[in-house]
């Protein structure tokens, strides 16, 4: 598949103990994601980038934070975080050694 025919791409969400944490990659995923205007301060879930070369979107989970910018929780699930699905232009791509191609 070449660049131009990619229309789907994730961002896999590393394990805990996964080593990514502590490397510089970590570093440039956060770049990424200030890059595209998403917080940082997002729960650990895969990140997808869909759509055509230069219309693409960035589908990712965010926190619902309260008016003090506290995470509220969620009153139907035992007290886990409130969270909702989110869309933003993807205005740069993620970095390629983080990547997946979805068929």
């Amino acid at each position: 598949m070449t660049e131009t025919d990619r229309t789907t791409t994730t961002v896999s969400a590393p394990p805990d103990d996964d080593p990514f944490w502590d490397g510089s990659l970590h570093d440039r995923v956060k770049d990424w994601l200030q890059a595209n205007d998403i917080p940082l301060r997002i729960p650990r879930r895969d990140i997808t980038v869909a759509g055509p070369p230069g219309n693409r979107t960035i589908h990712y989970t965010a926190f619902v934070l309260g008016a003090d910018g506290r995470i509220l929780v969620d009153p139907d699930d035992n007290g886990e975080p409130l969270t909702e699905k989110r869309t933003t232009p993807c205005l740069i791509e993620p970095p390629a050694a983080v990547t997946q191609e979805a068929s």
